[in-house]
């Protein structure tokens, strides 16, 4: 008895012409498959990774929400399910706690003064960096006092601070044309640099804590600490080297932008752990990693 899968020779002349035209492929394989060679497998690879990334930080920026909030009812005297807060009065608290950070509140100022040295690029980096830093404190549980020293209100870094930031005006931030020698007596004063040589131990409530605003792609030598030479202040860096190891990549650079350097100070300030502040404060991508055996002074 014949197969009847197999091929029939009598029937031949009844199969269909594959001359005319024929209808389109429906590709049934992935999107990488039908580009063929159009994305390497390692440039999908890195794409997938950065997506990973961003996800993993939403992620996270959704968990901290719920974390402040949650914190935030405990400070109310009320459980989760007995009390909603609304956003309106999660500003209100918010703005409560930098007002009272403007009194009694740790000290950290922005030096401004270096404006010169940058170039209209950097000085539209450095408006969003002062954002995020304000962004940041406004946030926080323990928010800190801050100031915008050397900030001259007919320079082109005010002006662009005005055009992103919507209500910059009324930022709850110390502002002022004088120099920080002008507003705090030497004895006071710490100047942070990523060049000094010794580094910080910790956060007096006493000292003001100098950053320089300054965003130099160019990688300009040792301009915060001869300026803060130059007015006979004390220095010091963050110790990344005291709390950090490399890991096995990264840039392994410890310059860092201003609103970082902003966020390890007030991670610090919050928690008393400078290894807790350094890992959430440094990007991963510098390649440095908490040293496990190191304790906390």
């Amino acid at each position: 008895m014949a197969d009847p899968c197999s091929p029939c020779s009598d029937h031949d002349d009844e199969l269909p012409s594959v001359d005319g035209p024929q209808p389109p492929v429906v590709c049934q394989g992935s999107a990488s498959a039908c580009q063929g060679s159009t994305s390497t497998p390692t440039a999908k690879t890195r794409y997938e990774r950065v997506v990973l990334q961003h996800k993993q930080k939403r992620n996270q920026k959704k968990r901290e929400r719920v974390e402040r909030k949650r914190k935030l009812r405990e400070q109310n005297g009320a459980e989760d399910d007995e009390v909603h807060i609304s956003k309106r009065e999660c500003k209100a608290i918010c703005k409560d706690r930098c007002l009272e950070a403007l009194k009694h509140g740790q000290r950290v100022c922005i030096d401004l003064g270096l404006e010169s040295l940058m170039s209209d690029k950097e000085k539209s980096k450095l408006s969003q960096q002062l954002g995020r830093l304000y962004g940041s404190n406004k946030k926080c549980e323990k928010p800190m006092h801050i100031y915008f020293s050397g900030f001259r209100k007919d320079g082109h870094l005010y002006q662009e601070c005005v055009r992103k930031h919507q209500g910059f005006q009324e930022f709850m931030v110390e502002m002022t044309e004088k120099n920080y020698t002008e507003l705090f007596a030497a004895e006071e004063i710490v100047y942070l640099s990523p060049d000094a040589k010794n580094a910080l131990k910790s956060m007096e409530t006493d000292k003001v804590y100098i950053i320089g605003g300054l965003v130099d792609e160019s990688v300009l030598k040792k301009t915060t600490l001869q300026r803060a030479e130059a007015h006979s202040v004390t220095t010091a860096r963050l110790p990344i080297d005291e709390y950090m190891i490399k890991a096995d990549r990264g840039t392994f650079s410890k310059i860092l932008a201003v609103n970082q350097v902003f966020d390890i100070l007030l991670t610090y300030n919050l928690t008393g752990s400078w290894s807790q502040a350094l890992v959430a404060g440094i990007p991963q991508r510098k390649g440095f990693i908490r040293k496990e055996t190191n304790e906390e002074c």
